[in-house]
This record gives C-alpha cells, structure tokens and sequence, in this order.
C-alpha cells in the first residue's frame, strides 16, 4: 500500500469515526429528549448546559452522551490528522491551484482540531462534572462556528484538490 493510500484510509476511518458519533448523538434525541449535543456545543451558559443535562439524566441518555463525546474526540483526531496530511500532499504536488488548496487544507485541518478538541474537551468536563460552567460552555459556543467552518474547508478541500490534482494531470 503506497503512503497516499495508507493517508487516505486514515482520512476515510476519520470519516467512519464521524458516522458514529453523529449516530450516537442522534441516540440522545429518542424518545422524552429533545435537546442534544448540538444544543449542549451551542449552549453558551452554564444554565443551559444544566438544562440540557438535566434532560439527558432525566431521559437516562447521559452515558450515550459521553459515549458521543468520546466518538467525537476519537474522529476528532483521526479526520484532522488525515486533511493535514493529504493538504500536505497537495501542498507538495501540482500546479499552483493544487498546492494552494493544499495549503488552506492543512491550515484548516490544525485549525478545526484544535477549535474541535477545545469545544469538546470543555463538553465532556462539564458531562462529567454535572454541571455547567459559564467560561466553559461560552468558549465551546464561541469556537463551533469556527470548528464547522474548518471542518468543511478540510472535507471539501480534499475532494476538490485531489479531484483538480488528477484533472491537471490527465491534461498533461
């Protein structure tokens, strides 16, 4: 298996690691519970972190919600890990247009994983503290559109950049 391919399965169990947290949080919101972790990332207050896990120790989907954050912090890991090294890839190979994608992937890939980490490290303490934190709960609110944004740029950089990459090489 060639380095690219052996980057590229890294990229795709990032992905796979994705699905399941999404899967997991998505298990929060059956039945009594309305309120899940994109409420809990959103939160910005302490007293609404407490709404949400009240709602979740009330629904007993509070170990489900764990079980999603730590999914979250796996894939985390996995998928920015996976966009800085294919945006390394493209940053050393091709015409400008493909070194520049590139370059804002792997900018973007340290970007969201540290906004990424940072927003779910401060969820999970305040899980596990049962209990909300202003400062914490603002500073994940504050970092998700940032995490979002990079998180898109990294997943559709690649696409684009090695799509492009093969479409200038196949010109010649």
């Amino acid at each position: 298996m060639t380095d690219e391919r052996r980057i590229w399965v890294v990229w795709i169990i990032g992905l796979t690691l994705f699905a399941i947290a999404i899967a997991l949080g998505m298990a929060i919101t059956q039945g009594s519970v309305t309120l899940g972790i994109l409420e809990h990332q959103a939160a910005g207050t302490a007293e609404r972190v407490n709404e949400i896990q009240a709602q979740w120790k009330a629904g007993d989907v509070r170990g489900i919600a764990i079980a999603a954050m730590v999914a979250d912090l796996a894939f985390i890991g996995v998928f920015a890990w996976g966009s800085y090294l294919l945006g390394r890839l493209l940053l050393a190979n091709g015409a400008m247009p493909v070194r520049s994608i590139g370059a804002i992937v792997t900018a973007s890939a340290i970007i969201f994983g540290l906004t990424d980490y940072i927003e779910t490290i401060l969820q999970l303490i305040q899980l596990l503290l049962d209990r909300g934190i202003d400062g914490m709960a603002a500073t994940a609110a504050t970092v998700r559109p940032v995490k979002v944004a990079t998180w898109i740029i990294c997943f559709l950089g690649v696409l684009v950049g090695f799509t492009l990459r093969k479409l200038l090489a196949k010109r010649g």
